[in-house]
């Protein structure tokens, strides 16, 4: 839960920024004012005239910015005094992303304002006006205000990515707010860029060609040389420190990001599909920070869907079908085929609720399905209290199919000790034993989607799934446990030893013309 603020911390750090630029700018405007300014009787005189002046203009100019910036930036302030769990809305959105670029524009109007007013000023109160004045009442407001709105700017936008944006954007997604002015990383350089390149190229030629025209007017190059290492010193101090807050500033908001997204990309290679980051912009670095925090969500996503997919269809066939195109029809594939069901469960099931039906199922599928996957076969489809179980389906290794076959022969009688074990615990609890019925068939079956259009399943059919539901048929009537046909018994033969089995009979099946040789315990 976030913490209500009567007085967020980052207004009040603001604040101090604005004030610590503009008391800058305005100290490295006095000191060019005065080394730049002309020395002539006029020049001095405009210069006495806009020191008497700029107290009223400041009373006037600041505390209206004063006012604008807080009247921009309320609808933030007011989500953090009283909504700070809620959704923040549209406005406290798009002012968020803009503010930094806004309150430093606004920063920069009265420095704007005063390169316009003065020279009018100058005009109504002495008839005229000099391009000698430029310097002093043009080039160092603008130069020295631009550099106080560019540390605005910066500071702000790192301190706004820092406590406010995670406040407001936690889920990310800047870069979606509509009506967004916020600069891009392009836009920040070259901001930085103007800042402490251009601006001091500007200060010193502004400088040098003052001293040249203080010589000119007769002052002592002494003097003019002494005043100009003066002024250089200050400017070169007062830049470089610049220079290196703006680069540390710049790769916090570059570096820390960028990293941070790196870090979350391992983790998600990893298999940390949980991984997320917190985006700070909606400049390209925020769009990287979504489209991480994106990939984590589609692939965890992805992640659940399988998950889900393959407890409702056999992982084998998910990643079968999720290989290909689905349509309509199958192929013809070599196959071994088991058929199981459960020995007089409908009378079984008459003496239980169905919720103790659904529960004795659900515990004997879950035993059988797992000892199925142990031994390489997939369950095809639940019927009722039967089974359809594949083998070889998809082991192209397995080219004639005996691997398949002694496998299925394998999970027949290991799906016999599993019942013993399963029914042991059943008698334990006071519940009745159950019974099953096995059929094993080898050969050729149609595999793959069966339905409508819209609605698909994936099975198998043919002559040889009915032969292993026959051989089950016929092991109920016979009260055999499991029934393999004779093709089944040799491919499993050629695999290896010949499976634990003996011939019984040859039977005839439903619905068969020929009859079938078939093997069984002994």
């Amino acid at each position: 839960m976030n913490r209500r603020e009567a007085v967020p911390q980052w207004v009040l750090l603001g604040a101090l920024i604005a004030l610590a630029a503009n008391l800058l700018a305005g100290a490295m405007t006095a000191v060019t004012i005065d080394l730049m300014r002309s020395r002539s009787e006029f020049a001095a005189a405009v210069r006495d005239h806009d020191l008497s002046l700029i107290h009223y203009y400041e009373a006037l100019v600041y505390p209206l910015a004063t006012l604008a910036i807080g009247l921009y930036v309320w609808p933030i302030i007011r989500h953090f005094r009283c909504d700070p769990d809620q959704a923040a809305t549209p406005i406290v959105e798009r002012r968020t992303v803009n503010a930094p670029l806004v309150i430093a524009g606004i920063g920069f109007l009265p420095w704007l304002l005063s390169a316009v007013g003065f020279p009018i000023a100058t005009l109504i109160e002495f008839g005229h006006w000099a391009p000698e004045l430029a310097s002093q009442q043009v080039v160092s407001p603008l130069v020295n205000g631009f550099l106080a709105a560019a540390v605005i700017y910066l500071v702000l936008d790192w301190l706004f990515r820092a406590m406010v944006v995670p406040r407001i954007f936690p889920g990310g997604r800047l870069a979606e707010v509509p009506g967004s002015i916020a600069f891009g990383v392009r836009g920040r350089l070259i901001v930085i860029l103007l800042a402490v390149a251009f601006t001091p190229l500007f200060t010193v030629l502004g400088l040098i060609r003052a001293a040249a025209a203080h010589v000119a007017t007769g002052a002592t190059p002494t003097e003019v040389l002494a005043s100009l290492i003066r002024a250089s010193q200050i400017t070169f101090a007062v830049y470089v420190v610049l220079g290196l807050g703006f680069t540390l500033l710049l790769a916090r908001t570059l570096t820390q990001p960028l990293a941070a997204a790196a870090a979350a990309l391992r983790r998600i290679q990893r298999g940390d599909l949980e991984a997320r980051v917190q985006p700070t912009a909606s400049d390209e670095v925020g769009v990287l920070e979504d489209g991480v925090n994106a990939i984590a969500s589609a692939l965890q996503e992805r992640d659940r869907i399988l998950h889900t997919f393959g407890r409702i269809v056999e992982p084998a066939v998910r990643d079968h079908l999720l290989s290909g195109e689905l349509h309509l029809g199958g192929e013809l594939r070599r196959a071994t085929v088991l058929f199981s069901d459960l020995r007089g469960f409908t009378t079984i099931a008459e003496r239980m609720t169905p919720g103790e039906v659904v529960a004795t199922l659900n515990e004997y599928f879950s035993d059988m399905t797992e000892w199925v996957r142990a031994c390489g076969g997939f369950v095809d489809k639940f019927m009722g209290d039967a089974m359809l179980v594949v083998f070889g389906l998809f082991d192209t290794a397995d080219a004639n199919g005996s691997r398949a076959a002694a496998d299925a022969i394998r999970c027949a009688l290991g799906m016999q000790e599993r019942l013993a074990a399963l029914n042991a615990q059943r008698r334990a609890d006071g519940r009745s034993s159950l019974g099953i019925s096995v059929g094993v068939d080898s050969g050729e079956v149609l595999a793959g989607t069966i339905g409508a259009e819209d609605r698909l399943e994936f099975t198998v059919i043919g002559d040889t799934v009915n032969v292993a539901a026959r051989l089950q048929e016929v092991g109920k009537l016979r009260d055999a446990a499991v029934l393999v046909s004779e093709t089944a018994y040799q491919l499993a033969s050629d695999c290896g030893p010949p499976p634990p089995l003996v011939a019984i009979d040859t039977v005839p099946l439903r619905g068969r013309r020929g009859a079938v040789r078939v093997y069984g315990v002994g």
